[in-house]
């Protein structure tokens, strides 16, 4: 007993070390953080304690006059209090001093240069909260000093830009960190302001806020706040020095001195950069439509061609010079009239603007060729309907893709500052609106609105067309609008079957509801996914601008349909009894599997017969895949129903799970008390020692198929006999423990999954379907750990357009990708090209541990299949279809085939396969055309788009 329970102590370990660097902050740690927050921002100080003089050879000296004289020169700035010291040791480094801060700190401190990429979340709740940790500490007399602060930044941004590979990776953290770290050249008119800020401090008292602001963080609306408070001013000299400060400000930082701006970004790259300076002040000259061209064009080129040939000051002259000509291409921008422009001219804008958001980092070169091309129809003066439509499908994703790099480049702060403050939720809204992907934005909805018009076509929420919105899974659902803006909420709450809920990215897990809405594209081949094409549970991703329109029905009941042909309809819903796909789908009987087999079986024993009576689907499927393609299939042994069975009988647990749902049945027990019995059970399930006998046959067996134990490690599978029915798959519901490597833990491994067939988020998705849940056996799959460089899922169906033949693949770096939620490269592999769905961005990937369990290691955002791992996955769906019977939906079309794969160096694995079940389609048809009556036009898909008329409004 001793030896097993250490063996359970042990698997915990395994399991408690597997944390993701992306999880949230632990309740007691965001208590702590909260308070000290508060305290900084009720602080005159902030998050400082005093003042000091930090000289160069390392000591640090009181703030009186020529301190560092003797100690080779130094710097002064405010030192960080204790309580700042204890934010950042709980991972929030607010406050930040760059005279302060070494390269070390900034790049190397922390795991995927966690510091650096923290900055701009710092300064965007610095800027929407009145200085948030600064608020009363703003006045606070030399806390820093520009000249210091501008000298460090540059000093910091240098350093970060001399290595040109992993600048160009990580372009858009560039860009921001340029944007948000000081580093301003001092020119004597930047003094002259400075100087006139301490007069006007000098002359009222009540100056001094602006003093200090000036003197160390103005922006753009200083100079408005400013001259608004000279004019309330009753004091005739304070007032006209305010203005005075405030008109030299607008040429610092406003509009005014925007051109100014650009001449003396394009000036510090001196002669190294020639071709695109004449290009630039070519472009500005001309009108709105063609400056943007002209703009956006010179600005491709230059990350593409001038970037890495620049040294690293000249990179940094040419990032100020690409932002300030962004905010340029924005300005243009609102001096068109969109309305006037033809289609193909509306088209160019688009590709323009491609131009432009790959300039600013949001999209790679890969993503903008890939909808380049689908705009192109130069050179002919009419294209069929089919085509326009598919291209401006196309751009649709665009803003998914921005969406994605702005978590991949702040995915670490992105999910700490939010739980810290929801208010940092909007960081990516606010990036993406202060970028060239706003304008493109608009010009998506002028395309989608048309390209609609002319198929017949709905895409509407709320009453209003929508540009953005993508069509993920069909379906129809009727229930409760539920928003969540951020991950924390969603974790937190308690979602209904009923709920229609807006998630802010596809999640590995998900309690059942009746719509999802997913900000971001997400993965189309996650768990979830393939859950809701399971249930016909309604699938769109939408943008921030479209989570806004829904905010007027948030709590109220809709009616969400989506059709397979991509049309979307939300609104609020008039027919409350109307029923969703899930609501009718409570009548599949689980068949009764045969409990007589108790011994683990070998691989080699199984085949596709069993499936569902003596091991699940996984263990049959696999068995199956290894008779068929010997060699390429994971080593595995399974623990068949049998024994399940045996044990829970011996301990009295089959007894009281029975009990606890005729409980519920006949309502002797309400759904507190049948949650809290199965809970125990479950408790009771986990902690079962296996019989001698088949600790020994289990003990056996792996020997035989893995080799000596402690050699190895396993992923400890569950198999239950409700997964992969005809009806109905189980993908990702129950639990999997990854990368068993101590002998005594992969044992006690075994009860532990097998209790995860009760969790509440497995039997919710199935009481939804399923006439007898308390019919539940599981099995056990136990594989051996394959230390896949890459892996995904592959259906053998073209998920983009179904008319059309090809196959979905999703894939991401390391061990499990593609399976659990993560943002990864998905492509339709077509009979001769590839189609570019979404790149991979998940900035961490799995790596099996030498002890045991997964660690996180960073990941690179961009391809990942290389062209011969895609030949093999195209080979392998030939093989597929040749081998494998088909399995028929109740229409008596074949089903298309889930294949879970990875590749060792570029060797295919394979782990699992099983048809793919889909419902929700045909009924969100039906519903559609009963409600669409005025709200679409004449179908026109089979004619053609004249590209030089003005687009339908």
């Amino acid at each position: 007993m001793r030896d097993y329970v250490c063996a359970v102590a042990m698997l915990f370990a395994i399991i408690s070390a597997g944390a993701a660097p992306l999880d949230q902050p632990t309740p007691e740690v965001l208590t702590e953080a909260k308070r000290i927050v508060q305290e900084m921002s009720e602080n005159p100080r902030g998050p400082y304690s005093r003042i000091r003089w930090f000289c160069n050879d390392g000591s640090v000296q009181p703030p009186v006059a020529y301190a560092c004289r003797e100690h080779g020169g130094g710097r002064q700035h405010a030192e960080y209090s204790p309580a700042r010291q204890r934010l950042s040791q709980l991972g929030w480094s607010v406050g930040t001093i760059f005279a302060a801060m070494t390269f070390e700190e900034l790049f190397h401190s922390r795991n995927r240069q966690q510091r650096l990429r923290e900055i701009p979340l710092e300064r965007y709740l610095t800027d929407v909260d009145d200085g948030w940790v600064l608020k009363r500490a703003k006045g606070y007399r030399g806390r820093l000093q520009v000249e210091d602060e501008n000298a460090a930044g540059k000093r910091l941004l240098i350093a970060l830009l001399r290595e040109a590979d992993w600048a160009s990776q990580n372009f858009l953290l560039i860009r921001e960190a340029a944007r948000t770290i000081p580093h301003g050249d001092d020119t004597d008119f930047a003094r002259t302001v400075r100087r006139q800020s301490t007069q006007l401090a000098e002359m009222d008292p009540a100056a001094e806020p602006w003093r200090a602001e000036i003197h160390s963080d103005p922006d753009a609306g200083t100079a408005a706040r400013l001259r608004a408070w000279a004019a309330a001013h009753t004091r005739l000299d304070v007032g006209a020095m305010a203005s005075e400060i405030a008109s030299n400000l607008d040429l610092l930082y406003g509009t005014v001195g925007r051109r100014g701006r650009i001449d003396a970004a394009l000036e510090r790259l001196g002669n190294s950069a020639g071709t695109f300076r004449s290009e630039v002040r070519a472009a500005l000259a001309g009108p709105p439509l063609a400056r943007i061209a002209g703009v956006c064009a010179a600005m491709f080129r230059a990350r593409l061609e001038h970037f890495d040939a620049l040294d690293a000051e000249g990179r940094l002259a040419l990032v100020d010079a690409l932002r300030e000509l962004e905010s340029d291409v924005l300005l243009a921008y609102q001096e068109l009239d969109p309305s006037a422009l033809t289609r193909r001219e509306t088209l160019r804008l688009g590709t323009a603007l491609l131009d432009c958001s790959f300039a600013a980092g949001l999209i790679s070169e890969s993503e903008m060729r890939s909808v380049a091309e689908a705009l192109d129809f130069e050179g002919v003066d009419e294209t069929p309907v089919a085509a326009y439509r598919a291209a401006v499908a196309r751009l649709k994703r665009v803003p998914g893709w921005a969406l994605g790099s702005i978590r991949y480049s702040f995915a670490e702060p992105m999910i700490r500052y939010t739980a810290l403050d929801p208010r940092a939720a909007r960081f990516s809204d606010d990036l993406l609106r202060g970028s060239p992907m706003w304008a493109l934005g608009e010009v998506l909805k002028t395309l989608s609105r048309d390209a609609d018009v002319l198929s017949g076509s709905l895409v509407e929420i709320a009453g209003r067309p929508v540009g953005a919105a993508v069509a993920l899974n069909s379906g129809v659902a009727s229930g409760t609008l539920r928003i969540f803006d951020t991950l924390e909420s969603l974790e937190h709450a308690t979602l209904s079957r009923t709920d229609v809920a807006v998630i802010p990215e596809t999640i590995a897990e998900l309690s059942p509801v009746a719509g999802i809405l997913t900000l971001g594209e997400g993965n189309a081949l996650s768990h979830v996914q393939l859950l809701a094409r399971n249930f016909g549970i309604p699938n769109v991703a939408i943008d921030h601008e479209t989570v806004e329109l829904l905010r007027p029905l948030e709590d109220q009941r809709v009616v969400l349909i989506v059709t397979g042909g991509g049309d979307v309809l939300l609104e609020r819903d008039a027919a409350p009894d109307a029923r969703t796909d899930t609501a009718g789908m409570r009548n599949v009987s689980i068949p009764q599997p045969d409990l007589s087999v108790r011994r683990v079986l070998p691989l080699g024993e199984i085949g596709r017969e069993l499936s569902g009576k003596i091991v699940g689907p996984k263990a049959a499927n696999l068995g199956e895949l290894n008779r068929l393609f010997p060699g390429r299939v994971a080593p595995a042994v399974a623990v068949p129903f049998g024994v399940y069975a045996a044990h829970l009988d011996r301990a009295g647990l089959s007894q009281r799970i029975a009990k606890a749902f005729a409980g519920r049945a006949d309502q002797s027990l309400d759904e507190a008390a049948f949650g809290a019995e199965l809970a125990a059970v479950r408790r009771e399930i986990a902690a079962l020692e296996l019989l001698p006998a088949i600790r020994t046959e289990l003990a056996d067996e792996m020997r035989k198929a893995f080799g000596a134990p402690g050699t190895y490690g396993v992923f400890v599978r569950s198999d239950t006999n409700v997964e992969d029915l005809p009806q109905f798959t189980g993908a990702g519901l129950n639990e999997t423990l990854p990368h068993v490597v101590a002998p005594e833990a992969q044992i006690a491994a075994v009860p532990r999954v097998w209790s995860s067939v009760l969790s509440p988020r497995a039997l919710a998705w199935r009481s939804s379907v399923l006439a007898n849940p308390e019919q539940i056996y599981a099995s056990v799959l136990l594989m051996k750990s394959v230390p896949a460089t890459k892996s995904g899922v592959l259906v053998t169906t073209n998920f983009a357009d179904r008319e059309a033949p090809g196959m979905t693949a999703s894939t991401a770096w390391g061990v499990g990708g593609a399976v659990a939620g993560e943002a990864a490269e998905t492509i339709v592999i077509l009979p001769d090209r590839l189609e570019l769905i979404s790149e991979s961005k998940s900035p961490y990937r799995r790596h099996l541990a030498a002890s045991g369990g997964v660690d996180w290691l960073p990941a690179a955002a961009g391809r990942v299949l290389e062209p011969a791992e895609i030949e093999q996955l195209r080979a392998l769906a030939r093989e597929v279809a040749a081998k494998y019977e088909p399995v028929y939906d109740e229409d008596g079309n074949a089903r298309p085939w889930d294949i879970e794969f990875g590749f060792v160096d570029g060797a295919l694995t394979l782990f699992q396969i099983r048809p793919l079940v889909e419902r929700g389609s045909g009924s969100a048809d039906r519903m559609l055309e009963a409600r669409r009556q005025g709200k679409t036009r004449n179908k026109q898909v089979t004619g053609s788009v004249k590209l030089d008329a003005v687009p339908a409004s």
